[in-house]
């Protein structure tokens, strides 16, 4: 028995194995690398060639088969286009993300994927007064920077990171542990058509599926695998966010952490994974520094003591990841000229808004400076 008696086109046959239930993404990849990585063909095996794959058993088989595959094959297409959804093949998925031992073989999405780099940043639902101020920062600061902000959608610090992000025009995208129909928490409707007007909302889940236990950590995964390093503000012992932290660690991720009082249960996750070898972040330039690995640590952000061949070296890194609009402005800086705010708008025809968001992303990198007189200048 054969479920389709023709063969599927790539992305068609990607989205039906990514839908199937009782298959994970690395049982997935096993059957999809025993077929050359051609999903195109999959459906229309028999019985028999299927469980001749190493870990396809009678079940596995039996679901592959199913002839109800067709049907929801179209009820999901139909759903993707009346969502005004797409759904991400590997030529569309961030190759870091892709680098991961269990990479998605597809992912939903509201919204249009923005370029990274990406930094996540996760914690509590219920943060503190402290917490929501320093995510706040945190989020804001990075994200004029020109990162592109990861986490969840959840309560608490989760919302706050999204939301810092969007109120400087920055970029975000979140994980949704569910599909994307399905929004979680209910409140948050607001913030997900933000996010998907302004960068993506994403999903590795077909329509209709529910958040469940399982599907968080799954989640928590490609929140920490399509992200550089990951920033956990305020968990306790038991957080989840001490789970993204694991899968960062395990990706070979960066893993900052805010600290906190002793005292504070909400703090105590963070200050474990400082003590266990996370970077303690006190603000965005820290994460920037950190990442870049521009400065050492002695010299407390201060150019004094570093000799011409590291200044060199760190403006060269920190040149790596500005946008093309930061690009513009840094260009139109030669042979040390000194220019004010509106020479730079004549000179870069950006709008003041825009110009003055990007002049604040490269003096937090550490490539311009303003002088007393009001004037900017390169390092």
């Amino acid at each position: 028995m054969k479920s389709f008696e023709v063969k599927l086109s790539r992305v068609d046959a990607l989205l039906l194995l990514n839908g199937l239930p009782k298959l994970g993404p690395v049982s997935l990849r096993k059957i999809l690398h025993a077929n050359n990585n051609d999903p195109s063909n999959i459906f229309a095996l028999s019985r028999s060639k299927l469980l001749s794959i190493g870990g396809v058993g009678s079940t596995i088989a039996d679901t592959i088969l199913d002839p109800s595959n067709v049907k929801w094959l179209r009820k999901e297409k139909e759903r993707i286009d009346s969502l005004g959804v797409s759904f991400l093949t590997e030529d569309h998925i961030p190759s870091l993300l892709q680098e991961i031992y269990d990479p998605p073989i597809g992912l939903y999405s509201r919204g249009l994927l923005p370029n990274g780099p990406y930094i996540a940043i996760v914690g509590t639902r219920q943060p503190s007064l402290y917490g929501q101020r320093i995510c706040y920062e945190l989020s804001s600061g990075l994200a004029k920077a020109g990162f592109c902000i990861v986490s969840g959608m959840a309560r608490g610090v989760d919302t706050v990171a999204h939301q810092a992000a969007l109120d400087v025009k920055g970029k975000t995208i979140a994980f949704l542990g569910s599909g994307l129909d399905i929004i979680y928490p209910p409140e948050n409707i607001k913030l997900y058509q933000n996010i998907s007007d302004n960068g993506a909302v994403l999903s590795e889940f077909p329509f209709g599926r529910k958040a469940d236990r399982r599907t968080f950590p799954m989640r928590n995964r490609l929140v920490s695998g399509i992200s550089s390093a990951v920033i956990v503000v305020e968990s306790a012992l038991n957080g989840g966010s001490l789970i993204t932290a694991r899968f960062a660690a395990d990706q070979g991720r960066q893993v900052f952490a805010v600290p906190g009082r002793v005292d504070q249960p909400a703090s105590a996750g963070c200050n474990e994974l400082i003590r266990d070898g996370a970077t303690l972040v006190r603000s965005a330039r820290d994460v920037v520094e950190e990442i870049e690995g521009s400065l050492i640590e002695s010299i407390s952000f201060s150019r004094d003591h570093l000799t011409e061949k590291e200044i060199i070296r760190s403006k060269d890194c920190r040149m790596r990841i500005i946008s093309e609009d930061e690009k513009t402005v840094m260009e139109a800086f030669v042979d040390g000229s000194v220019y004010n705010a509106e020479e730079l708008v004549e000179k870069t025809k950006l709008s003041i808004p825009k110009l003055s968001a990007i002049l604040t992303s490269l003096e937090l990198k550490e490539l311009i400076k303003k002088r007393s007189d009001g004037r900017f200048e390169t390092l």
